[in-house]
C-alpha cells in the first residue's frame, strides 16, 4: 500500500511538473520581444546608409539573436550585439544598412527586426518600423520619364512637333518700329 501512495505522489509530482513547464515556456514566449528605437516609427530620414538601433529580451546566455530586413529584401541580415555583458547580448544591438545590403530609398521604407531563439523553434517576434526617406537639400534628383523627355524610346515625338516660329516675329528692330510708330 505504501507503493502505491508513493506512486500517486510521483503522478502528482510529474503532472505539476509539465504544467510548470508549460507555463514557463509560455511565460517566456510571451516575455520575449525585439524593438527598434531609432528610427522612430514615421521619422522622415536621408535617403542612403542608415544606422538602426533597438531592444529585445536577449541576454548573453539565451542564446537569441536579432536580424534586420528593409523594405522586404531577403535573407534578414544579423544585427551586432551591443549589450554590455558581451558578444551574444542582444539586449541592445545595431545594424548599419549600406548599399551592399539596402540602403534607405526616397519614400516609405520598411524596417523590420526579427528576435529568434534557435533553440526553441517557436519563439520567434518580429517588430516593423515605416520610416520615410528625404533626399538631402542640394541633392540631384533623376527626372522621372514623361512622354516629353521619353521622345526617343517612343518611336516619335511626344506631343506633336509645334510649328515653327516666323523669325521675323521675333526681331527686335521691328518690334522696335512698331513702338516707334505708335507714339
Amino acid at each position: 500500500m505504501k507503493f502505491q501512495g508513493f506512486g500517486i505522489q510521483i503522478i502528482i509530482i510529474s503532472v505539476l511538473g509539465i504544467s510548470l513547464l508549460a507555463a514557463g515556456l509560455a511565460a517566456t514566449s510571451a516575455y520575449a520581444f525585439v524593438k527598434i528605437t531609432s528610427p522612430a516609427k514615421g521619422q522622415h530620414v536621408p535617403v542612403g546608409n542608415i544606422l538602426i538601433s533597438g531592444t529585445s529580451s536577449s541576454n548573453a546566455t539565451n542564446h537569441c539573436a536579432v536580424s534586420v530586413i528593409i523594405n522586404g529584401i531577403k535573407p534578414y541580415q544579423q544585427a551586432t550585439s551591443t549589450g554590455n555583458k558581451g558578444p551574444n547580448d542582444y539586449s541592445n544591438w545595431t545594424f548599419a544598412a549600406t548599399p551592399k545590403y539596402g540602403t534607405i530609398k526616397e519614400g516609405v521604407n520598411k524596417m523590420t527586426a526579427k528576435y529568434s531563439c534557435p533553440q526553441n523553434i517557436n519563439l520567434t517576434k518580429f517588430y516593423s518600423v515605416n520610416v520615410t526617406g528625404v533626399a538631402a537639400k542640394g541633392q540631384l534628383q533623376p527626372i522621372p520619364p514623361t512622354p516629353a523627355n521619353n521622345a526617343k524610346t517612343t518611336g516619335g515625338a511626344f506631343p506633336p512637333s509645334l510649328p515653327s516660329v516666323n523669325p521675323s516675329i521675333v526681331n527686335e528692330s521691328k518690334h522696335s518700329k512698331i513702338l516707334k510708330g505708335s507714339k
